[in-house]
C-alpha cells in the first residue's frame, strides 16, 4: 500500500513538472524561466555547508552537519507504527518425531551391499630394457637434431617479428612518461581543494596534572608539543582560524580534562570552479601531449 502511495506521488510531480514546462513553453517564457533557475542554483551553491564538532571528555562527540536551514546530520528519526505481536511459537511433542525414529530403524535393518571388484587381466609382458634404451637414445638425438636452430631462419624470423618486447621497467618508464605532465595540475588542484577547506572558530582547552611537580611539568610540555604541532600541520594544508588553544597545568592531583569545538565550512561553488578549471587544463594537455607524439612518431617514420 505504502509502495503505491509513493509511485502514485511520484507520477503526479512528474505530470505537473511537464505541466508547467508545457505552460511557460506557450507563454514563451520557458528560457526566461531556465536562466533564473540556474542563477538561483548559483546563489545557493555559493553558501557554505557547515559541520560543527564539539568534543568533550563528559560529553564525547556530538557532530552536526548543515546547510543554510537544513540540518542534514543528524537525521531526525521518523515515529514507526508498531510492529504486530508475533505469533506464539509451535510447541514439539516426541510424537511428532515418531515416524523419523521408524526410518532409521528401516535404514539399519537394510544389510549392506558389498560388491567384489571385477577380476583384472594381467597385464602385459614389458620391453627388454635393451630395445628401450636404444629407442630412447634415438628418440633424443632425433630431438636434438629438430631443436637445432637453423642462423639464417632464426635472423629472417627475427625480422619478421619486428621489435623484441620490451621489460617491466622500460614499460613502466613509459607509462610515467605518459602521465608525468598531468601531476603538476593534479598536484595543484588537490592543494586548492585543501586550502578551500576552512577550520573556523577552532576552541581547544586541556587541563593536565601529575602529584609529582617534575612529572606534571614533562607531561604539560607534551601534551602541548603535540597541540601546537598537530594545529601546525592543519594549518599547513587546510586554513585555520584558530580562535584559543589552551593547556593548563594543575599541581599536586593527576588529572586530564579538556574540550575542543570547532567550525569545517565549504563553498560547493568552489569545489566546482576548481574541479571545472582543472579539467580545462587537463584536456589541454591531453591535446598538447597526442600533438607531441604524432610529431615525434612523424620524424621517426622519416628517418
Amino acid at each position: 500500500m505504502v509502495s503505491e502511495i509513493k509511485k502514485g506521488k511520484l507520477i503526479g510531480a512528474v505530470i505537473a513538472v511537464i505541466a508547467v514546462i508545457a505552460l511557460l513553453i506557450y507563454l514563451g517564457i520557458f528560457w526566461w524561466t531556465m536562466l533564473g533557475i540556474l542563477a538561483v542554483i548559483i546563489i545557493l551553491l555559493h553558501f557554505s555547508l557547515s559541520i560543527n564538532v564539539k568534543a568533550s571528555r563528559a560529553e564525547g562527540v556530538k557532530i552536526t552537519a548543515k546547510y543554510l536551514f537544513l540540518t542534514l546530520y543528524p537525521r531526525k528519526k521518523s515515529s514507526q507504527p508498531a510492529k504486530p505481536n508475533a505469533p506464539p511459537a509451535y510447541e514439539y511433542n516426541d510424537d511428532d518425531f515418531s515416524e523419523l525414529d521408524d526410518i532409521e530403524d528401516a535404514d539399519e535393518d537394510e544389510p549392506e551391499s558389498c560388491d567384489e571388484p571385477p577380476e583384472t587381466e594381467p597385464p602385459t609382458p614389458a620391453l627388454t630394457e635393451s630395445s628401450d634404451k636404444a629407442e630412447a637414445v634415438s628418440e633424443k638425438k632425433a630431438k636434438a637434431e629438430k631443436q637445432k636452430p637453423d642462423k639464417k631462419e632464426s635472423k629472417k624470423e627475427d625480422k619478421l617479428a619486428g621489435p623484441k618486447p620490451k621489460g617491466k621497467l622500460a614499460a613502466l618508464k613509459e607509462k610515467f612518461e605518459l602521465v608525468k605532465p598531468y601531476i603538476p595540475i593534479g598536484w595543484k588542484a588537490v592543494k586548492k581543494f585543501c586550502k578551500a577547506i576552512r577550520f573556523e572558530g577552532v576552541d581547544i582547552w586541556a587541563e593536565v596534572g601529575r602529584f609529582d611537580a617534575h612529572e606534571a611539568a614533562i607531561y604539560y610540555g607534551a601534551v602541548q608539543g603535540a597541540l601546537f604541532d598537530l594545529l601546525g600541520k592543519i594549518a599547513l594544508f587546510f586554513t585555520l582560524k584558530l580562535k584559543r588553544a589552551d593547556v593548563r597545568c594543575c599541581f599536586g592531583e593527576n588529572k586530564l580534562d579538556g574540550a575542543a569545538e570547532l567550525t569545517v565550512r565549504v563553498r560547493p561553488s568552489t569545489l566546482i570552479a576548481i574541479a571545472f578549471c582543472t579539467g580545462i587544463k587537463f584536456i589541454i594537455t591531453f591535446f598538447k601531449e597526442r600533438k607531441k607524439r604524432k610529431q615525434a612518431a612523424k620524424a621517426n617514420a622519416t628517418a
